[in-house]
């Protein structure tokens, strides 16, 4: 198992012609209107969000390898690849653009932001009033995790399977980064977790499990205590996913093959890495499985948070779309 973790004719005539067909062109006898793609406001906010995040981000200051510099850094990544995305789904330039118009010169009149839309709601980065909040760690803390919501769950829900992976991963990056910023995000409650997402999480943290009782048993003083802060952890993830698991849930296996031998130090932190990053991916790749189900997608990327947490308390770099590098 840790070899799993890492161990038409008349759209022509229109084109030809060179007519747009925009949201709020005025409706023309045989000629029709663009519907928006599936989860398009959503993808638009969730872009937005990561060019305002960046700028709050950046407003700390600081050294450059400091938390706030390398979160700017990924949310500035971010904002470029869902602007790829937008694309690829085909969401016309002139839409997104006056999205962003409309964004930077309006302001917000409520008090729940969401990513959900990029017209209504507060933005990250942005009072209730539409004013630019005063940085600081909680502002930027609180900016990351206010996507983190049942509606934008439900949004996330209304993308296709191949789309939704990215968006999940960058949710699950703001989680992580509001964690480590000292914002613990309100998750849901997994009880009506899908039983086969479960078993699927349960069997990579078993398996991550027994590789971080090995890293444990070969490692000694701060690394040896890392481990051991790890294993509790990672054994507490297994406890809440036997639940939802149920009948579904693999047996336990008495162990798992090594990816290779393990009798120092060294080789034990090389082992801790090397079944994070597995355990990043899988988690990763989860969200896809869960594509169309708001409950099984808010898990995933739950869990695909906390990986990323452990990946960062053990010196890996953090990601702008965790397990997806």
């Amino acid at each position: 198992m840790l070899a799993v973790l890492g161990l038409g004719a008349a759209g022509v005539a229109l084109s030809g012609c060179g007519i747009r067909l925009e949201d709020d062109a005025p409706r023309v006898p045989l000629v029709p209107t663009r519907e928006p793609v599936p989860g398009e406001a959503f993808l638009i906010g969730l872009w937005l969000g990561s060019q305002d995040l960046s700028a709050q981000a950046s407003a700390l200051g600081g050294p450059g390898t400091g938390l706030p510099a390398r979160l700017a850094l990924l949310h500035r990544a971010q904002a470029e690849v869902l602007r790829t995305l937008l694309r690829s789904e085909g969401v016309p330039d002139s839409v997104v653009d006056d999205a962003r118009e409309r964004h930077t010169s309006t302001p917000s009149t409520t008090s729940s932001p969401s990513a959900a839309s990029p017209t209504s709601g507060a933005t990250p980065g942005r009072s209730s009033t539409g004013a630019p909040t005063s940085p600081s760690r909680s502002t930027l803390a609180a900016a990351e995790a206010a996507t983190l919501s049942p509606e934008s769950f439900a949004a996330l829900k209304a993308l296709d399977a191949k789309a939704v992976v990215t968006p999940a991963a960058a949710l699950a990056q703001r989680a992580a980064a509001a964690t480590l910023l000292g914002k613990l995000p309100a998750w849901p409650t997994q009880e009506d977790v899908p039983a086969d997402l479960a078993a699927a999480a349960l069997e990579a943290t078993r398996a991550a499990v027994y590789g971080f009782e090995v890293v444990a048993a070969q490692s000694a003083g701060a690394q040896r205590a890392q481990a051991t802060a790890t294993l509790a952890t990672l054994r507490a993830r297994v406890a809440r996913l036997e639940q939802p698991a149920g009948d579904k849930a693999p047996p336990a296996s008495l162990g798992y093959p090594l990816p290779f031998p393990v009798t120092t130090p060294g080789a034990a932190k090389r082992l801790a890495l090397h079944v994070l990053e597995g355990l990043r991916a899988s988690q990763a790749a989860a969200t896809g499985r869960a594509a169309r189900d708001a409950t099984g997608l808010a898990a995933t990327v739950q869990w695909l948070a906390e990986a990323e947490g452990l990946c960062h308390r053990w010196g890996m770099a953090l990601q702008p779309f965790p397990g997806l590098e």
